[in-house]
């Protein structure tokens, strides 16, 4: 069994409830506030692939107003 450490830099050691709350995090700054930059982007996608890589189904949702 692996040993997750939500202290690590890599995101891969990080548990799967951080990675859930960071990735909430990360889509409220980039999406709804607008106040991002490149790496934030960069680290939102990691963290996708990382929760897609556990086998954490992630959905989102295009609406029009």
């Amino acid at each position: 069994m692996k040993k997750y450490n939500n202290k690590s830099v890599y995101l891969k050691d990080w548990t799967t409830s951080k990675l859930k709350q960071e990735a909430k995090g990360y889509y409220q700054s980039i999406y709804e506030v607008e106040c991002y930059g490149s790496s934030d982007l960069q680290i939102y996608d990691g963290i996708l692939n990382e929760l897609y890589f556990r086998g954490i189904e992630i959905s989102s949702q295009l609406n029009f107003n």
